[in-house]
């Protein structure tokens, strides 16, 4: 009887194998597929990229302002300048938007290695008093939008344990549709942004990051440090040798290295950079409404902006998949063409460039321990820093277009590499 109810729950078991194996072999079948939804150019897609300051300033008001009601408007080219550099910086992805009065849809095509496998996605957001998606197609699935919608909130609910999901919904009281441009009629931000504060919290304290706390350690002991105190500037490279020095005496192995030289950089992307970079990591400062910063700036090259744009971004390469950073800093630039801006700077670019060499050669458990010995000898920003004379800044949209067209033209690519091998001269950097 044993033997026989044994061989039944095999039996059994072996069914149910085969028919899950049935089932994933055809789900996979009718989502991947042989051809691409979208083919869409980032380049031209960035062109429009000095117009998300208008965007960024209309989200920093409702963010200011989060117990009042808000209408941002987004336009066709905002929305498609943002796909843009998500595109430049997620190797294989494409995606594009289109809005008219009807409706707008959403597309995009994921490539896992680059080869004639495809994953596309796209949707249909329709105008109306909430979010309203009408359907949302899986390569050949196609699932009704509100059923999609029902599963991201109960599976954000469900990852974040709280009501984020719901409350987000919720945020969107109506959405309206012209051609070419989007407007969000949002309730107040205010519960919203307070469950996200109380979860990320949360998240903290049962993950236990190490990273956090070293990273609150080394903001403390560099800000307690003279230089922090200094009434005239400070290079980066003082605050740098301050930090490794530091590290180099807490690690004892190169994984320990890593992680020291990781808190190291966020302290200073924290410190130095801006305040907000430790949100990165976790809850660093010591008091949450009086943030740490030193006296005085901290420059390189004789200048802030540098200083700013090498540490956030060796902060920014840290959390990010390879050439995040560049493409965020790129993208920056782009968006500093337009009125009021400083115009596109290969200046900065160069900096955003060198801090994430840095970060790489700090995060690489080969080198972590050579790069602390490095910075406690370095004694000239040149050893962090390419030289940055010839590269050319300032160049409004128009004078940028004139020149490099947009970013992937051969004029543009040979400016980068040109900055690619002035890094490559400096020791700290080479392989």
């Amino acid at each position: 009887m044993m033997a026989r109810a044994f061989r039944w729950l095999i039996g059994l078991l072996v069914t149910l194998f085969i028919l899950i194996l049935v089932a994933v072999v055809g789900l996979s079948i009718a989502i991947i597929q042989k051809q691409p939804l979208v083919a869409a150019s980032a380049p031209n897609q960035l062109d429009g990229a000095d117009t998300v300051n208008t965007l960024l300033a209309q989200l920093n008001t409702a963010f200011s302002k989060r117990e009042e009601g808000h209408t941002i408007v987004l336009s066709e080219t905002q929305i498609e300048s943002l796909v843009g550099v998500l595109q430049r910086a997620v190797p294989h992805f494409r995606g594009v938007v289109n809005v008219t009065a009807n409706g707008g849809t959403v597309a995009f095509t994921f490539s896992p290695n680059n080869d004639d496998i495809y994953i596309n996605v796209s949707a249909l957001i329709l105008p109306g008093k909430a979010l309203t998606i009408d359907y949302i197609t899986l390569g050949d699935i196609s699932i009704p939008g509100d059923t999609a919608l029902g599963l991201a909130e109960a599976a954000i609910n469900r990852y974040t344990r709280s009501e984020i999901g719901t409350l987000a919904l919720t945020r969107v009281e109506a959405v309206v549709m012209r051609d070419n441009e989007v407007e969000l009629q949002l309730g107040p931000l205010d519960e919203l942004l307070h469950e996200i504060d109380n979860v990320s919290n949360q998240l903290s304290v049962d993950t236990n990051n190490e990273l956090e706390t070293l990273t609150a350690y080394y903001l403390r002991y560099i800000s307690g440090r003279e230089l922090a105190l200094s009434s005239t500037p400070v290079p980066l490279i003082e605050y740098l040798r301050e930090g490794m020095a530091r590290a180099r005496e807490q690690s004892q192995t190169p994984d320990d290295a890593v992680i020291h030289n990781k808190a190291v950089i966020f302290a200073l992307a924290a410190f130095v950079g801006h305040h907000r970079v430790g949100h990165l990591v976790g809850n660093i400062q010591p008091n949450p409404d009086k943030a740490l910063k030193p006296r005085s700036a901290a420059i390189l090259a004789e200048r802030n902006d540098l200083a700013r744009h090498f540490i956030i971004s060796a902060a920014l390469e840290l959390m990010g998949e390879a050439g995040m950073s560049l493409a965020i800093g790129e993208f920056k630039e782009l968006m500093d063409r337009g009125l009021g801006g400083s115009g596109y700077s290969f200046v900065d670019l160069a900096a955003d460039m060198a801090g994430a060499e840095f970060a790489k050669v700090a995060n690489h458990p080969d080198h972590a321990i050579e790069v602390q010995n490095a910075v406690a000898r370095i004694q000239s920003d040149l050893d962090i820093m390419p030289p940055i004379e010839g590269l050319p800044e300032g160049l409004s949209k128009a004078k940028f277009t004139e020149r490099y067209q947009r970013v992937d033209s051969p004029p543009y690519i040979a400016q980068v590499n040109e900055i690619r091998r002035r890094l490559a001269n400096i020791p700290l950097y080479r392989d």
